[in-house]
Formats: C-alpha cells, structure tokens, sequence
C-alpha cells in the first residue's frame, strides 16, 4: 500500500497516522483546495472481500450524511487501482475524510490513566450530543468505544468510525449469527445474542465507555471476546464505586441504569442520558431518581403505620436493606398499592385497631365509629401527602430558560465569562470580518435572543479581522511543498511560470507573484516562478577581455570564461570579436563560454629602394706628349677638359689612362 502515492489524481498519501481492524489512516493533502485531511485506505489483505467493500462505503455514506460538528466529517470516496506484486490489480477503497489533530480516548487512557468524574462526565456528554444527532437522523453507530473518539487540544469531542453503522430501518442480514460486530467489551447484551440493535445499543456501549473511563477498565474484563460477551448478557457490573470508593453515589446510580440488560429499563434516547449525566455533574437530580424516591415511599408507608405514626412514614423503610424489615400488614399494602384496600383490611394489625382494643371501656360501638373515621381520615391525609411526594420527585425538573444577550463586538474574553457566570458552557471558532475588529464577537450560535438554559453550549465567532493573509516566502522550496504552505494560508496555489536563473535548483521556487509578504484577499491566488536550471547568455562581443568575463562570471550569469585568442585586422587588439553561444541564448548553469579576442598582425617587412642610375663617364683616347714629358700630357688634357674636376677625384688619373679614347689620340 505504500506504494499508492495519489489517489483519483488528487490526493497526496502523506505518513500512516494508525491502523485498525480493516484499514489504516493516512495523513493526506487535498492538492485540489490545498488543505489536510485524513485518508481511511481499505487494508491490502481485505481488498478482495466485497463485504469489506461495503462496510467502508457504507461508512463513507452515514457519516457524510451526517452534518454536526462532534461527527468527523467525511469530504469525498473513491476506488483506487492497486497493482499488486504479481501482477493483479487490486481496486482498493478509500474515504477522504476531516483532518483532526488530537488524541483517541484509548490514548489518553494508556497514557494518563483514568479521567477525573467532572472530566468523564462531560467527554460521555460529548460522546452522547452527537449521537443524539445521528439517532435522529436515523442512524446507529454499533462501535462506540474508546479508540472511536477523539479529544481535540481545544477539548472538544469527535465521534469517528461508522463503518458498521446501520439505518435504523435497516434489518437485513446483521441479525444473523455470523453477523455480531463491535467491539466485545462495549457490546449491548442484544448485540451479543446477534439480535436486532437500535439507538440504546449505542446508549449501552457509552455507558460502558464511562465506566472505563471513571475505573480505569470497562465493566466486564475476560480472558476471551466470547467470555466477555457472555458476561453482558448473562452478569450485573458491579457498580464503579466499587472500583473507586471515592465516587459519587449519583455516578453509581446513572450507570447501573444505563447497563440494564432489558433495553427497556435502560434510557431510552441519548437526550435523556445526556441530561443525566450533565445532572450528575453539576450535582443536580438525576430523571431516574423519582422512580427510587417513589418506591422507597411506598415501601414505607404501612411500616409506618403499624407503628402507629404518621410522621414516621419517611423514616421507617420497607424496601430491602433498611433497619426495619416489612411486616405482612406492610406486605400487603405494598402489594396491593390501593389505599381503599387499607381500609377493608382487617383491623387487627394497624394503629387504628390497636387503641380501639385498649379502650375497650368505652362505648363499643361509638368508639369504634369515631375512631374509624379518624383513622380513615389519618389514611387519607398520610396517602395523600405520599402522592404528593411521588408526583414531585418523579417530576422533570423544571427547565428554567433566558433570552441570550447580544454579544456582537464585544471582546471575546469578555463575553466568554459572561457566559460562564450564567451557566452556559463556551466555544470559540475563528471567522474573518471586515467590520469587526479582531478579538471581538462576531456572532454567537444560537444567535442572540434566542432561549437558552443552563448548561448549553453557546459557540462565539471570533473575528480575526479583515478577509486577508499575507503571502508566505516559499522561495526555496520545492513546487509540491510551496503548494502545501500556500494552501495552508488559506490562498490558493496558481500556474507556474518558468523562468531562468544563474543559481537556483531546477524545479526550485525563485519567487511568488504576488511577492512574499504582500497582503492578499484571502482565498487569493498565487502564481509560482519556477527556475528552469539555465541561465540566459549576454552579449558580450565588441567589450574587452577583462570586461566580457567579468560580466560572464558575474552574479547575474555565473558562466566560466573561456578565452582564445586571434590574429585578425579587421578588430582592434584586444577587443571580443567572437563567443562559442550566442547572446540571447541559454545554456545550463555554470556552463562555460569560450570568446576570442582580437590579437594584433605582424607588421610586414619594408622592401629595399630602387638603386639610382650612374651616368656613364665617356673615355677619351690618350695622347702621347713627349717622352718623359709629363708634365706636356698633362697639360694636354686638361687642356681638353678645360677643367681641374679630373685632377682633383681620386684615382681619375688611372681611369683616364684606362680610357682607350683617351689611348687613341696619343
């Protein structure tokens, strides 16, 4: 079963809060309407039997049929499809039922030990409200016992689990034998013969409830269920007093009565229980007292005479165990219950006759005449205040009723103990309300001046100021919890939007739209942006190196910075003339992109200048002067060149010699 996470595509399986003779309770969230409930799953090893089956549905439609605020309240029912480790499909039922925080009174038993009799007294008169509630409406619950109530921590009390509660009129297959259900040590003696239940079965197991819950333990204790059983029907309880000397004998009296094997001798409807046991509480008379106060009277009343006088009648007792045993006179009256009869009686054993003998010597027949009448009379006046004494103490007492005041706007702590001084027992539920200011009485229920009597429950409705909450942070957290908190608020969780983000989970809250702590209308709704696990890329060409990976690195991206380096002319050095993922994109947190920067060209090698043309220098032949006459050749050329320039270059003189020309002419 652990396997069944969602159920109708609905509701989320959270931990098993407990498990019971056929099924387990599951804590549960309502994805739909964002609130807690408590999930009631069919056990596995039970799936396969229809009858299973009905009980659980049949639980699902008493209780939802039922609207009081002592019955756990059932929201919705379904079927779930089980697959089963070979293979099988199992359809397993479940109840989506009201979420209750508290404890069973099997826990507080176990844990605590027996309750206090004001305690006991008023969780039975809890029990009993809403049972009353049910019987009404015409349905039995069958299995009240202490694991089928809860105590909440505000104290009050909730009657769960009607998976064997019948209709009334339902008189089907449950009367046969193999059809007695509850729990052994609650069982009305008529449920224990398999018999047809009614209403004051459920009266029966309550009593036995109280008695557990007054001693300790419940009136019969065996070594078997059968054993048990055998003892309802066939054994009287002890009276719980007998557990626990210190109880009331007004306690004595009220279970003792409400454990009647007859259902007819026991009460008859919840009401009646429930003011008995309210009565017993507040040390007021029980409705079952004018029946034993009549009966010890009349028991009484020819002892009393017998011994001759009249205001002896209430002292003098006749029923069993008292000082004085009845005589046969006393018998007789108290058989016959006819005061006429008293007077045919034979006048030997009564007052009258006994002075009529010791006046013998006066005259007969007169005296016996007058005595007569004075007896008569006596008789009458003595029956009569009997009758009058029985009529008032089998009364109901007087139910003394006042006009509830208006409460509205006034402090709550206030009115509460206004309440209290005036006998009324109190609750509080919380209501927003945009006129009223938080702390003050919005309204009570009964509304203000309806009649109420002492003892009535009167619920206050808090305001707790304008229909607003304010928006919690859910940042952080996972979509599935965000939803749960929200809902928790009494806001409604709304679409997600995705959005990319450098450092937040994929599937992680970023943020609420409404932001957290802005005050929304209650029952708002409030969308989730959801991180998407990837970060949006900037455009980073055209920045320098150390500007586009600060920029990458940064918090807003948190990208790795990968740098190449290119030569190229056609960007200036230094500059990011390219990245591996263009901007606008996305890539997935902390990934890493690689831009290259802009590396300057090499400078090419100068080319050499052109050499300059030379002039070519013309060669003139020589002419030979005279031999050894230098000096003639000399002159001779110069005079040609009619300048000194060849004299003054070096090595010209050779060149000239060189020159053929200049050979020629000599």
């Amino acid at each position: 079963m652990n396997d069944v996470r969602m159920l109708s595509g609905r509701y989320e399986v959270r931990e098993l809060l407990g498990r019971g003779g056929m099924a387990e309770v599951h804590a549960g969230i309502d994805t739909r309407l964002g609130r807690r409930v408590a999930i009631k799953l069919l056990r596995s090893d039970l799936a396969r039997d229809p009858s299973f089956h009905a009980r659980l549905k049949r639980e699902a439609q008493s209780a939802a049929s039922l609207n009081h605020p002592g019955i756990v309240a059932v929201y919705d029912s379904g079927e779930q499809e089980f697959v089963e480790s070979g293979g099988d499909v199992v359809h397993v039922p479940f109840i989506v039922m009201e979420y209750v925080e508290g404890l069973t009174l099997r826990q507080v038993l176990t844990e605590h030990g027996r309750l206090t009799v004001r305690e006991a007294l008023d969780v039975t008169a809890g029990v009993l409200a809403p049972l009353d509630y049910s019987h009404r409406n015409g349905i039995v619950h069958r299995d009240i016992k202490p694991g089928n109530v809860m105590l909440t921590p505000e104290g009050d009390i909730k009657v769960m689990d009607f998976g064997i509660a019948r209709a009334l009129e339902d008189t089907g297959s449950l009367t046969q034998t193999q059809s007695v259900v509850g729990t052994a040590q609650y069982l009305s003696p008529e449920q224990a013969r398999g018999e047809i239940v009614d209403a004051r079965s459920d009266l029966y197991s309550t009593a036995c409830l109280l008695y557990e819950l007054l001693v300790g333990r419940p009136p019969f204790v065996g070594d078997s269920q059968l054993a048990v059983a055998y003892q309802h029907v066939g054994e009287d309880p002890k009276a719980p007093s007998h557990h626990e000397p210190e109880l009331p004998p007004a306690v004595d009296r009220l279970l003792l009565h409400a454990l009647q094997k007859d259902r007819n001798d026991r009460y008859q409807d919840a009401h009646t229980f429930r003011e008995d046991v309210l009565a017993a509480r507040d040390g007021r008379p029980l409705s079952i007292d004018g029946d034993d106060a009549a009966t010890q009277a009349f028991g009484a009343v020819p002892g009393a005479l017998a011994g001759g006088a009249a205001g002896a009648a209430l002292g003098a007792g006749a029923a069993p165990g008292y000082a004085n045993p009845p005589t046969e006179a006393t018998m007789a009256y108290s058989q016959l219950g006819e005061p006429t009869q008293a007077i045919d009686q034979p006048p030997t054993t009564n007052a009258v006759t006994t002075v009529l003998e010791e006046d013998r010597d006066e005259e007969p027949e007169q005296r016996s005449r007058t005595w007569l009448w004075v007896g008569s009379a006596l008789l009458v006046l003595v029956l009569a205040g009997l009758g009058l004494f029985v009529y008032t103490m089998s009364k109901e007492p007087e139910v003394v009723t006042f006009e509830l005041v208006d409460l509205s706007d006034r402090p709550a702590d206030d009115a509460e103990q206004y309440l209290l001084q005036e006998g009324l027992r109190v609750d509080r539920e919380e209501t927003a309300d945009d006129e009223i200011a938080e702390g003050n009485v919005v309204s009570t229920d009964p509304p203000a001046g309806s009649q109420v009597s002492e003892g009535d429950l009167i619920v206050l409705y808090v305001s707790t100021g304008p229909d607003s909450v304010e928006v919690p942070d859910v940042a952080g957290d996972t979509e599935s919890l965000a939803r749960q908190r929200i809902g928790d608020t009494g806001l409604t969780a709304g679409s997600n939007i995705d959005e990319n983000s450098p450092d937040v989970a994929a599937g992680t809250v970023i943020e609420t739209r409404p932001g957290a702590g802005s005050t929304v209308a209650k029952d708002s709704t409030v969308d989730l942006v959801i991180s998407t696990g990837k970060v949006d890329v900037p455009d980073v060409l055209g920045m320098t190196e150390d500007e586009a990976c600060e920029t990458l690195e940064g918090e807003d991206y948190q990208l790795d910075c990968t740098v190449e380096e290119s030569e190229t002319a056609d960007h200036p050095a230094g500059e990011v003339f390219e990245q591996s993922t263009e901007g606008g994109g996305e890539v997935s947190q902390g990934s890493a992109i690689t831009i290259t920067v802009a590396q300057e060209a090499p400078s090419p090698s100068p080319t050499p200048p052109p050499a300059e043309p030379t002039a070519e220098v013309p060669t003139f032949p020589s002419i030979p002067g005279p031999p050894g006459d230098e000096g003639d050749e000399q002159g001779g050329i110069q005079g040609n060149s009619g300048s000194d320039e060849a004299r003054d270059r070096p090595g010209r003189p050779d060149e000239a010699r060189d020159r053929p020309g200049r050979h020629g002419r000599g």
